[in-house]
């Protein structure tokens, strides 16, 4: 689990009106939670392949109402040291999930979709990208 104040989208999330963000005494922990379930979420980071990632990307820029269709029964392999890197925040009761895709460009993780957010269903869709 990463923590999410490190993530870049960090600031897309905290401004949010749907996220909640507290920090614990002394700012040693922040804690952000989706506020219409009040469900903790919790920060994910992938790296994939160029293959996995060119096709994660398609998805994502895709139609939101052909989302499921899209995904069908492709699931990335995470690596290490990938050429593409996806941040992922979801709350726990999987109603919200938020991603971020980067891609290694010019030695640097380069942004190459917004700060994508889904709620609902939407999420449940998603999330299939990422069972193990």
């Amino acid at each position: 689990m990463s923590n999410i104040k490190n993530l870049q989208m960090w600031k897309d999330i905290c401004a949010d009106a749907r996220i909640s963000v507290s920090k614990s005494l002394f700012g040693l922990k922040t804690t952000a939670t989706y506020v219409p379930t009040q469900s903790v979420i919790d920060a994910e980071i992938y790296e994939y392949t160029q293959k996995d990632g060119d096709h994660l990307l398609r998805i994502l820029t895709g139609p939101r109402e052909e989302l499921a269709k899209a995904i069908g029964d492709f699931s990335p392999k995470p690596i290490t040291n990938g050429n593409y890197l996806l941040e992922v925040v979801h709350s726990r009761d999987n109603q919200f999930a938020a991603l971020l895709l980067k891609q290694y460009q010019q030695l640097n993780y380069e942004i190459v979709t917004t700060t994508l957010i889904f709620e609902g269903e939407k999420v449940q869709i998603i999330s299939r990208l990422f069972q193990k």
